[in-house]
């Protein structure tokens, strides 16, 4: 009755496509608009005194069109303007890599919290298509928005106060998506940072693997894609950053509880260490330690560090400036955490 009343299933098949692309061409049409908080001025604020270490934040800050998300603008602006208490304070990320800042007002972040040196990731020109005769590919469900572009970019923002003196980009492609991650521009992005008391520049990875059921498609075949885009940001970092190069690889890599996940993930950087497995909180007071164990639990939002030829790295701790406690939880669903790493 209902595919009669519609004019069969090809008629279905049509409109359901149109309502996605619908969907899809409202998020362009966020991105595209003037942003409110670009419109003030942010004064720069100093950057600390750099005390021989480097911290570095990972933090998914939901930064989504509508209608996919609301409210975002406001929340937003407030992790834009806890960053910049912090800097004020003295205690802010030396860097800060951020996912899912879609919209302008994420992207945004950098500027009002002082923030001198930006890259970004891929945009949607920059995509590729998949391999012809790739089973994969071919059998695409645009019912979850595969095989129908990019109308997102990246969501990749590096921040940093010390100088950034090259990046490298790549995206994921057709054979390497799956479910509604496919709108986006997904990859990976390295910046090369100056680090004071480092003679070579370090580089700092970020990256936004494919949601599990959230992508919208069936668990084994969005397993496929995140399996797929593992192997390449591994082959990417190591064609792209040598042994002799200090390395820290951050991002939601959405890897969960999942086994073939896990697997996937192996040594995705060689020789590393994940800092937020590797903290010891023995110390951290209840608050902290609350904040760790659901960042461990979760198991999404990580960071690899792995020395180069100049001597250690150690972590020497976490941070969780937007913990649950002071109302982290509801800026995004994400708990953003910073790693500090000394060199010695």
């Amino acid at each position: 009755m209902l595919l009669r009343k519609f004019g069969g299933t090809n008629r279905v098949k049509r409109l359901t496509k149109m309502s996605i692309a619908a969907l899809a061409a409202v998020c362009v049409l966020n991105l595209s608009r003037p942003s409110p908080a670009a419109a003030p001025e942010w004064p720069m604020l100093a950057p600390r005194g750099h005390d021989g270490t480097l911290s570095v934040m990972t933090y998914n800050v939901k930064g989504l069109p509508f209608p996919l998300a609301r409210g975002r603008v406001e929340a937003l602006a407030k992790i834009a303007e806890g960053l910049r208490k912090l800097r004020r304070e003295g205690r802010q990320p030396d860097v800060i890599l951020l996912q899912e800042a879609f919209i302008p007002e994420a992207k945004e972040i950098a500027r009002r919290a002082g923030y001198a040196h930006v890259s970004t990731g891929a945009g949607p020109e920059d995509a590729r298509a998949g391999a012809g005769d790739d089973d994969f590919a071919r059998n695409a469900a645009w019912t979850s928005g595969e095989g129908m572009g990019r109308w997102l970019d990246s969501g990749l923002v590096i921040l940093s106060d010390h100088p950034i003196v090259r990046t490298r980009r790549m995206t994921f492609s057709d054979a390497m998506c799956a479910g509604f991650d496919c709108l986006a521009a997904k990859g990976v992005l390295v910046a090369w940072i100056a680090v004071p008391g480092r003679q070579r520049p370090v580089a700092v990875a970020d990256t936004h693997l494919n949601a599990r059921k959230a992508a919208g498609v069936s668990v084994a075949r969005s397993n496929v894609a995140f399996a797929r885009q593992a192997r390449a940001a591994r082959a990417f970092i190591r064609a792209n950053v040598d042994a002799g190069t200090d390395l820290i690889f951050g991002g939601d890599f959405n890897v969960g509880k999942d086994a073939e996940r896990i697997a996937a993930m192996r040594d995705i950087v060689a020789g590393g260490h994940e800092a937020s497995a590797a903290a010891d909180c023995s110390a951290y007071g209840a608050a902290l330690k609350a904040d760790v164990a659901a960042i461990r639990e979760r198991g999404k939002d990580k960071q690899f560090f792995r020395p180069g030829s100049e001597g250690p790295m150690r972590l020497r701790g976490l941070e969780v400036p937007f913990g649950a406690g002071n109302g982290g939880d509801e800026l995004s669903d994400h708990l953003g955490y910073v790693a500090r790493y000394v060199f010695s």
